[in-house]
């Protein structure tokens, strides 16, 4: 990857007119459950030549998942957002906006509905943990999860 330290990536976020939620995970400013879920990407630590050894362009690390393997990016040049291993850079999947925080939104519900019996209040309360993403179509996207959840 191209050499991203992380007040770069932080303007890069706002010029992209990304959420500021993930300049909050840059900074490490989520509470719990969100910061289990959203950790500040280990190549934010990471010096010039060991970012670069990655070799995936100019990306923006987003966030990276439970554990710290998985990292969500941007590719900033093809316009879409991918997920890649930490151990080995490969990427794995590639996304649109809309699918990947649908795996986000479906993966939050799946822990709230541990903590509750009733999933519709699982998806509210996953609802008020995304707030700051600004998602408009949040509704559409859970109801989308929950009838995927009813067809298993």
């Amino acid at each position: 990857m191209n050499y991203l330290p992380r007040e770069k990536a932080k303007e890069l976020i706002r010029e992209l007119k990304f959420p500021k939620f993930f300049v909050d995970v840059i900074d490490g400013k989520l509470n719990s459950p969100l910061d289990i879920y959203f950790g500040c990407s280990t190549l934010y630590y990471l010096n010039n030549e060991e970012q670069e050894a990655y070799r995936l362009g100019n990306i923006l690390p987003l966030w990276e998942g439970a554990g710290g393997y998985m990292q969500y990016a941007y590719d900033v040049n093809r316009k879409d957002f991918f997920t890649f291993d930490i151990e080995d850079g490969e990427v794995s999947n590639r996304y649109t906006w809309d699918e990947l925080i649908k795996s986000v939104i479906d993966t939050l519900i799946e822990h709230e509905h541990d903590e509750y019996e009733n999933l519709e209040k699982a998806i509210m309360t996953v609802k008020v943990l995304l707030k700051d993403l600004n998602l408009k179509n949040f509704d559409k996207l859970a109801a989308n999860i929950q009838s995927d959840w009813d067809n298993l």
